[in-house]
């Protein structure tokens, strides 16, 4: 899991660094790439996790500690795919980006961000008030 993690994180700073006007510049696919292969990777592995959760395998399933865990992961799984069909829709329309396309673009990275700050809230909620490490 930790190489995934690492995996995703890179190609989110390369994605960062490729929506630099200086590298946009040079080629428009190092952001846009590096940001649906990064959103594709956490998507996949939070879909993962949260697929292990609902198995129950350790018994707790329907638990606080089950449900907290659903939210923090739900919450990276839904940031994931929003980035990643929001970013696959700026491709599509990259040169004509306006009106409807740009509106659609800005709404799915909207939740994605919703969605990850909603996880990081609930992993907050975990640690501080569960006091689970």
């Amino acid at each position: 899991m930790p190489s995934r993690l690492l995996s995703s994180l890179f190609e989110y700073v390369v994605g960062s660094a490729g929506f630099l006007p200086v590298v946009d510049a040079w080629s428009p696919l190092v952001g846009i790439l590096g940001f649906v292969l990064g959103s594709a990777f956490i998507g996949g592995s939070e879909l993962w996790k949260l697929h292990r959760i609902s198995r129950g395998a350790d018994g707790s399933f329907g638990s606080r500690d089950a449900a907290t865990a659903t939210c923090v992961e739900g919450g990276a799984c839904a940031g994931g795919w929003g980035f990643f069909f929001g970013t696959l829709l700026y491709w599509a329309y990259y040169d004509a980006l306006v009106g409807a396309p740009y509106m659609a673009v800005l709404a799915l990275w909207l939740v994605g961000s919703t969605a990850f700050t909603f996880g990081g809230l609930s992993l907050a909620y975990r640690h501080f008030v569960m006091g689970v490490v």
